[in-house]
């Protein structure tokens, strides 16, 4: 019976068509676990962690009304002791240049160059929405590099890396939430849209404002 179960499984694979098929078996699940959700989902995951260690409170991938009649998408929103803040987060290898007033920003790896929007004025958008729902509410702004980012030109006020959030975020203990900085996170929490016709509408819009930079 040995022999048999032997000299099938040998025949087996000896067919290329079911070397074929086991090879491509292996790669989709191998490229499935290895590949994130979304692009930038490992960076965001880390600065999540990071977060969550130092702010009361923490929500993320949050998508709400923008007040314009469109929707924003905001990568971490959290609760600490200086109000309410709005991060973006940045998952980019290379070298970044770019001042707070610029319209694009550049990523350099090797001698490849390539624009993205300045993060600063994509996250004031991000904060805009916010503040319309708690207005009055101290709401902050900051945008956080993972580390494989490099500055030579130095971070522009409102950046951070990943290794230097900590210095950036306020001490936030659970006494040092008032009731008015709490009611300020649930009114905005009860806004966030969950829903996956808000999440592909916003997908759509995304990417259309993308193409008219």
């Amino acid at each position: 019976m040995g022999q048999v179960d032997l000299a099938t499984i040998t025949r087996l694979f000896s067919e290329p068509v079911t070397w074929l098929v086991g090879i491509t078996i292996v790669m989709v699940l191998f490229v499935g676990l290895m590949r994130p959700r979304r692009p930038g989902a490992r960076g965001e995951a880390a600065v999540a962690r990071r977060l969550r260690r130092y702010c009361a409170e923490v929500a993320n991938d949050v998508i709400l009304r923008d007040g314009r009649g469109g929707l924003t998408q905001i990568d971490h929103l959290a609760l600490t002791s200086a109000g309410l803040l709005v991060v973006e987060t940045k998952d980019f290898g290379g070298l970044i240049f770019g001042q707070t007033h610029d319209r694009t920003w550049t990523q350099c790896i090797g001698r490849q160059k390539r624009g993205f929007e300045n993060p600063l004025r994509q996250n004031y958008g991000h904060v805009k929405a916010v503040e319309a729902l708690v207005p009055g509410a101290p709401v902050a702004g900051l945008v956080v590099f993972t580390d494989r980012s490099r500055f030579p030109k130095g971070l522009s006020p409102g950046v951070t890396t990943l290794s230097l959030l900590t210095q950036t975020l306020p001490l936030t203990t659970g006494e040092s939430i008032g009731a008015a900085q709490r009611s300020d996170w649930e009114t905005v929490m009860s806004q966030v849209l969950t829903d996956r016709l808000s999440r592909d509408a916003h997908l759509v819009i995304a990417r259309r404002r993308k193409r008219g930079w």
